[in-house]
């Protein structure tokens, strides 16, 4: 098995109210943490970030620290949106490696074991998603906030990442999706895109310390995390 990691990161950290993806999480920077994670997997034999245009050079540097493994990984610019990004960073894959994995740059606690869980699974059906089941009872409302439905948790997973799929079918979903001129604001997970395409792809479970750090309170959840004992 041969595998890419997509590693979007070009986001304004407009909830959280600075950069958080190169501020140090305990004295390193998230991003950093994310890259290293994912560089433990021999299957990635190439990781390239999609970052804001202007701060590749910035972003080189940070990584340049790790030259045990910073000759696989390539930084790029990103696009407007997530998905933009996403296909920029589709089009520097070299070669034709078996899977692609797109993974946050702001989730640097996935657990190894989980990656690898997701890539078998998707080498096998397709497609895999890591996910956490939903806990709290979830209620569907209507424009007014008057409840309509509530619905079965037990049929609902959070989606996370990373999100893992064989490369030709993707490239090809992303092309037809680019040829539907969809609207791209509505996609806000790239199995959606898998998925609009016909895609099959299958739940592998998250580990609970996977979160996406987005707003202030998910910092200081970080804080602990990133403190904890091994």
């Amino acid at each position: 098995m041969t595998a890419v990691a997509l590693i979007p990161a070009a986001g304004t950290s407009r909830r959280m109210g600075f950069s958080k993806l190169l501020t140090p999480l305990a004295g390193v920077p998230v991003l950093l943490r994310t890259v290293r994670t994912l560089a433990g997997i021999q299957a990635f034999q190439q990781i390239i970030i999609a970052v804001q245009p202007g701060s590749e050079a910035e972003v080189t540097a940070l990584l340049a620290a790790e030259p045990a493994w910073a000759q696989r990984v390539r930084v790029i610019a990103g696009g407007a949106t997530r998905v933009h990004s996403v296909w920029h960073a589709l089009q520097a894959v070299v070669g034709t490696p078996d899977l692609v994995a797109v993974h946050d740059g702001a989730r640097p606690f996935v657990d190894p074991a989980i990656v690898c869980a997701a890539l078998d699974t998707a080498l096998a059906c397709g497609g895999a998603l890591v996910a956490t089941p939903v806990i709290p009872t979830i209620k569907a409302v209507n424009a007014a906030r008057c409840v309509t439905a509530t619905l079965d948790r037990a049929t609902l997973w959070a989606a996370a990442t990373p999100q893992v799929f064989r490369v030709r079918a993707f490239v090809t979903a992303y092309e037809h999706f680019w040829r539907s001129q969809a609207e791209v604001g509505a996609i806000t997970d790239d199995g959606q895109i898998f998925e609009l395409d016909g895609g099959v792809i299958r739940i592998v479970e998250s580990n609970p310390e996977n979160i996406k750090i987005t707003t202030p309170f998910d910092w200081r959840i970080a804080e602990m995390l990133a403190r904890a004992p091994a």
